[in-house]
């Protein structure tokens, strides 16, 4: 097949010059010439089921639509973990990697039905993108058939070369963005006179035969797709032959991927709600974008500092808008800025880690009024003092203990999801009872109750939804030792410290005597003299009493039966009875399960709310005689 190929590619490339010169008035060779090529040509097409996308043998009619229709993913089509350490991909490797260029356009998914294509849709939020198969049909990589009689979903990257951008390079700033805006126009005849080229990375049909990615991109490359430049080994031997390669190809990348070559281990690890655990990113550097200070607010925290944010002329960074970045604290604003700070002045924004936006470059040039912190709490009007912590920060704090911002910012932590986890109580309702002088505590949400009458004829409530609140807030006494040490906010100790303290502590009872006999906790894993610090420091006064109200129960203590011990379940689709994916894993883990990425001959379950859908996995467990249940039948049959 390969040399088939080989062929294919020779003819084509002969046929397509030679056409070029006949159109310019410079024929090199007979009609008869040209068309014993044509019809060689035609001949290893319907005798391989391939058509290649610069095939001459197709006259594809371009298109113009209105606009581009939004569709529904047949997977999910999320990113990767990032990092720019080689060391956590090293870490990461628990079994052999693949590594393979990380393509700088924008990610795109092939869909084929008997051989042909028939959708090429963007990835959007990984959920919903949008049609782009008008203009994927001009693609000349992009084969228009291939020898592959069943449904076959192909996912890749559409980019620009460099070669290919360099007539656009001083009317657009990157490839990157040239390839997205590119693909997306209405008029196929415009897009394709851009030179597109897709690049394709994984195919999440399962092929027969193919248990590894690198067997899946040998298959591609065997049906006409142009594939990613992948190699194995030490990730950083790979960093650098990955390098090479895409500097060959004229390839626009930002990084190297690196996935389980495994296909069965890769979908095994499942994922969250941003990205696949079985690859991470290493990603070479931070691009900075350049942009104007427009002003610095601040931030209010529980505990009455005032954390400075610059606001700035919104750029866009890694697919999302950015307005707004945190500057941490006065010894961080200090050490960006060599001068006094105007308002037009010069930064330059980057997403650390490609998560937090944060500010790299700082130019005192701005002509217009000079921003110098606030002299009063902007919450309270409180005066404020400028101090240096124990470690040597500047920080600019309220003097009043009493600040309306660290009451509700205290109350709204103790309400969240990760703490009490109180529905109903938002910011903008602990406000208006703050307001109402019916909140002074944190201990006052549990006296809400005396309030009930009155709060239900306060405009935008009512009988039901007071009602709701007031059953969660009685809910929460119901709770865990971790939410609970999560919830009176003891500095340093997050939800996750709090599950270890959970697991050496099992009452609060012990974990106040504890403290109160200077245990040393500093000496348990993962903590250190500061945290030991912030916990032996802190008023508990207000917790003890907070105590008294709750009911503890320990999640270790909870005896599930496990009705899906060893069984493997794949679930695809919306969701419905499940807040969300990782709900539903730890649902099912609870139970004994496991939850796979994939329908293959060991998956015992697929989870879809329409049974009747013609996904790929659908399919795969329709084959396999796999039974295909709604979320409700199977909590009715597993989880009850």
């Amino acid at each position: 097949m390969l040399d088939t190929l080989r062929e294919m590619r020779e003819l084509i490339e002969k046929l397509n010059n030679y056409t070029k010169a006949y159109d310019a008035g410079t024929p090199l060779i007979s009609d008869k010439e040209w068309d014993d090529l044509y019809f060689r040509l035609k001949k290893i097409e319907e005798n391989s089921g391939i058509i290649l996308g610069d095939s001459p043998t197709q006259s594809i009619p371009f298109t113009q639509v209105s606009a581009l229709k939004k569709v529904q993913h047949n997977h999910w089509m999320g990113s990767l973990d990032k990092t720019k350490s080689i060391e956590d991909i090293r870490k990461f490797a628990k079994q052999p990697l693949i590594a393979m260029c990380k393509m700088d356009g924008l990610t795109c998914s092939l869909l084929y039905r008997d051989g042909k294509l028939v959708r090429a849709e963007t990835r959007g939020n990984g959920e919903v993108g949008e049609d782009i198969t008008h203009n994927a049909l001009q693609i000349k990589s992009i084969p228009k058939s291939i020898a592959y009689p069943k449904e076959l979903i192909v996912d890749g990257e559409v980019i620009c070369t460099y070669k290919d951008f360099e007539p656009f390079a001083s009317e657009y700033k990157n490839p990157r963005n040239f390839a997205s805006g590119s693909i997306r126009l209405l008029n196929s005849k415009e897009s394709a006179s851009r030179n597109l080229t897709f690049v394709a990375w994984d195919c999440i049909t399962d092929l027969a035969g193919c248990q590894t990615l690198s067997a899946k991109l040998q298959s591609l490359h065997v049906m006409g797709f142009t594939v990613v430049p992948y190699t194995s080994g030490d990730p950083q031997d790979c960093i650098d032959e990955i390098k090479k390669c895409a500097e060959q190809a004229s390839y626009p990348i930002d990084g190297v991927v690196f996935k389980y070559n495994n296909c069965e281990y890769y979908a095994a690890q499942g994922m969250t709600g941003h990205h696949a655990k079985g690859g991470i990113a290493y990603k070479f550097y931070d691009e900075v974008y350049p942009t104007k200070l427009l002003g610095i607010d601040y931030n209010v925290s529980r505990n009455g500092v005032l954390t400075p944010v610059a606001l700035f002329e919104p750029v866009e960074i890694e697919g999302s808008i950015v307005g707004r970045s945190s500057l941490h604290n006065f010894s961080v604003l200090k050490n960006l800025c060599a001068g006094p700070i105007h308002v037009g002045d010069s930064i330059g924004v980057y997403k650390a880690n490609l998560i937090i936006p944060q500010i790299l470059v700082w130019e005192n040039n701005g002509t217009g009024s000079e921003i110098t912190p606030p002299k009063i709490c902007p919450a309270c009007g409180a005066a404020t003092e400028m101090i240096e912590s124990d470690t040597g920060v500047l920080e600019l704090n309220c003097t009043n203990p009493d600040c309306s911002c660290r009451l509700i910012n205290k109350l709204d932590h103790f309400a969240s999801r990760k703490a009490m986890d109180i529905k109903g109580l938002s910011k903008a309702t602990l406000e208006k009872l703050i307001n109402w002088g019916w909140i002074d505590s944190i201990y006052d949400i549990y006296r809400l109750s005396e309030h009930s009458s009155e709060w239900k004829r306060k405009p935008g409530f009512g009988v039901a939804s007071v009602n709701k609140i007031l059953e969660a807030i009685e809910n929460s006494k119901e709770c865990t030792l971790d939410r609970f040490i999560t919830a009176i906010d003891i500095p340093l100790i997050g939800s996750t410290i709090a599950k270890d303290l959970m697991k050496h502590f099992h009452t609060w009872q012990e974990f106040r005597n504890a403290v109160k006999e200077d245990y040393s906790f500093w000496k348990l894993p993962g903590f250190g003299v500061e945290m030991d610090a912030a916990i032996t420091s802190f008023d508990f006064t207000e917790a003890d009493r907070l105590a008294e109200l709750m009911n503890f129960n320990s999640e270790e203590t909870v005896k599930v039966e496990s009705t899906l011990a060893g069984i493997n379940i794949c679930i695809t689709g919306k969701l419905k009875e499940f807040k969300n994916r990782d709900s539903f894993i730890a649902a099912v883990e609870a139970h004994g399960g496991k939850v796979t990425g994939s329908v293959s001959r060991k998956t015992a379950i697929l989870v879809n709310n329409d049974s009747e859908s013609e996904s790929s996995k659908n399919k795969t467990a329709k084959s396999y005689n796999i039974p295909i249940l709604t979320e409700q039948e199977f909590i009715e049959k597993y989880l009850k």
